[in-house]
This record gives structure tokens, sequence and C-alpha cells, in this order.
């Protein structure tokens, strides 16, 4: 009986042991790509500086080309190290979208344009949709952003700000289909 206990022993003991080799192996594996993309990035942005001080407008296309896909995929690895925050995505396209809807406003408010005409009677009203779409989201992101101060669940609060990002652009769009309508 002592003879079984002590070879289930050493048998937990070697599995376990392996186990934890494995998962050590795979964590290395882990940190050093990030690490091996950390310095990939790092390698690429120095390129791109050389390549940019040397931009020649009057270049071939396909030197121009090089450049600007180069920064792409300087863009592209770091949007994988560092990901973006939602709330901040949202807050930044919730901005450009109310500063693009003031200014067409303003353009029409501003023109010449007869107020009865249909035409002109559909975009300010298409403009005032948008305007309380803005303050629709607005006002949920900031109760978002009070509610994951105080609960510090930052989890759950990301992907609500997800949810709230894809519903926003789902609701713009929306908006956009009306009007080519």
């Amino acid at each position: 009986m002592f003879i079984q206990r002590t070879k289930k022993l050493i048998a937990a003991s070697i599995g376990g042991l392996a186990i934890l080799g494995v998962a050590s192996f795979l964590g290395y594996q882990a940190y050093a790509n990030d690490a091996s993309k950390t310095e990939m990035l790092k390698q690429m942005e120095e390129e791109y500086q050389k390549l940019a001080e040397q931009d020649d407008p009057n270049a071939p296309s396909e030197e121009r080309q090089k450049i600007k896909d180069l920064g792409w995929e300087i863009g592209k690895l770091k949007k994988e190290l560092y990901p973006e925050n939602p709330e901040d995505v949202l807050a930044r396209k919730l901005a450009g979208f109310k500063e693009m809807t003031l200014i067409h406003e303003s353009s029409y408010k501003n023109s010449d344009a007869d107020a009865n005409d249909p035409e002109v009677t559909k975009m300010l009203a298409q403009i005032e949709q948008q305007k309380q779409l803005v303050a629709k989201f607005e006002e949920k992101l900031a109760s978002l952003k009070n509610r994951a101060k105080m609960a510090r669940q930052s989890e759950d609060a990301k992907e609500e700000a997800e949810q709230l990002l894809a519903q926003f652009q789902q609701e713009k769009e929306a908006i956009s289909t009306q009007s080519d309508q």
C-alpha cells in the first residue's frame, strides 16, 4: 500500500513538473513574441524615419508607396501591441461627428438656402437627428465613465464601451442611409 502511494506521488510530481515546464515555456514564448514585436516596431520606426527624411516628392510612386506601406504596418503593429481604449475611441469619434454636424448645420443656416425647400428641410431634420444622436451618446459615455470610476470594473466598462461604440456606428449609418434615399 505504501509503494502504491509512493508511485502515485511520484507520478503526480512528474506530471506537475511537466505541466509547469510546458506552461513556463509557453509563457516565455508569449513574452518573447511581444518583445520581438516591440523590437520589430522600433526597427520599423527607425527605417520609416530614415525613409521619411529622404522622401522626395518627385520620387517614383513605388518608393513613396513603400513609405506609406511601412507607415501602415507601423500603425497596425502599434494597435496590436497597445490596443486603444474603446471609451477613448468613442469619445474621439463623437467629437469628430459633432464637429462635422455643427459645420454642416452652420453651412445651411448661414446660406441663402430656401427654408421652405423640401430638400433643405430634410437636411435640417437630418442634422437635428445627428445632434440628438451625439447628445444621447455623450450622455451614455459620461454615465459609463462615472460608473467605471465608482465601480472600478474596467473590463465590464470596456465591454460596454465597445457595445456603445458599435451602437453609435450603427445609428450613425442609419441616419446616413436615410439621407441617401
